[in-house]
């Protein structure tokens, strides 16, 4: 009898925890989840850019200055509007210069009714960190005084994955205390304009040839953001562009706005999956006469890169930028919303 009983009582126990694990995948697969792409606004731009995807879409970080109508045009399909703005060291290197590019953001919001401002500031000197910091603090002030938000975009260079501990010009605790969101450029993994390219050497990227982004990468970004970044605050933010090398004579790179080669000689080859990778890979032959290394950001690529998200349990994503995701891209990533 006695047997009985504990035999029931661990049955009912493994029932309990079935059910506790079938709850905790329930939550994770049903949790809302929400597309924030970046949105180049420029001559001929409007909200019919928007229109097939307007269901998906929840928010956007405008570049550009879009009529206010524009964005009336986004908040009448519930869709946030951030103002997405950049800078360097000058920008904020007194208080007074602070104050004021400060106080033009909250007008900037009042004016043209944007929900946010999102910081696009890059690759700045980590001797300015403290000065950044108070930067985003009047920033966070001023803004959430407004009912206004702060976005702040971060990559991950190989300073940080050589050293977790390096200096930046901003700190990640700073950020998780004064943002509403923190978007992660999981691209740039490779910067391929920046081979050979001299003009471009004080940049922190790496400069070598490879793909923009890559799984195993990008698991090890969000992997060092989550540590500092509350998860609900965190954009997992993927490539909408391929990175594109010539490769013979003196190694030359670009970025290119598609998931395939724009300037094949002849019949384009069948891409190589890498499988580690997962980034399809085409070696061709351009109209410029020179052998190319091509590292596309796909729908294959885009596809392994939402379940990575799932995985590590990130409920928003974005691209960069709105006008290169192609239908595919778009089709693999609704599923993904609604899955």
């Amino acid at each position: 009898m006695k047997c009985s009983k504990i035999i029931s009582t661990v049955v009912y126990c493994a029932m309990l925890l079935m059910i506790s694990v079938s709850c905790k995948q329930e939550t994770l697969t049903t949790a809302e989840k929400k597309i924030y792409p970046w949105f180049i606004y420029k001559d001929g731009s409007s909200f019919k850019d928007i229109e097939p995807v307007k269901e998906l879409v929840n928010s956007i970080s405008v570049f550009g200055n879009p009529p206010k109508s524009f964005i009336d045009e986004c908040h009448q399909n519930n869709i946030e509007v951030y103002h997405a703005v950049g800078g360097n060291e000058e920008n904020i290197n007194t208080p007074e210069k602070i104050k004021a590019l400060v106080d033009s953001y909250v007008d900037d919001c009042h004016a043209n009714g944007y929900d946010g401002i999102d910081m696009d500031f890059e690759h700045l000197n980590p001797d300015v960190q403290d000065t950044y910091t108070g930067f985003l603090e009047l920033a966070s002030r001023k803004l959430h005084a407004a009912g206004k938000k702060l976005s702040h975009c971060v990559g991950f260079y190989p300073a940080l994955y050589q050293d977790e501990n390096a200096k930046m010009f901003h700190d990640p605790e700073v950020l998780a205390r004064t943002c509403d969101l923190v978007r992660v450029m999981c691209y740039d993994m490779y910067f391929a304009p920046g081979v050979g390219n001299p003009e471009l050497k004080h940049r922190d990227d790496c400069m070598g040839v490879g793909p923009t982004s890559n799984f195993p990468w990008t698991k090890e970004t969000m992997s060092f953001w989550m540590k500092h970044i509350p998860r609900n605050k965190l954009v997992m933010a993927l490539p909408a562009y391929s990175n594109d090398y010539a490769v013979t004579g003196n190694i030359k790179g670009r970025q290119i706005y598609q998931s395939v080669p724009d300037s094949v000689s002849g019949v384009l080859p069948s891409p190589t999956w890498l499988c580690y990778e997962k980034v399809n890979m085409y070696l061709y032959d351009s109209t410029d006469g020179q052998r190319h290394l091509f590292y596309a950001s796909d729908v294959r690529s885009t596809e392994a890169l939402l379940e990575l998200a799932d995985e590590l349990e990130i409920p928003q994503i974005g691209f960069w930028h709105f006008g290169s995701v192609e239908p595919q891209m778009w089709d693999i990533t609704g599923k993904w919303k609604t899955k």
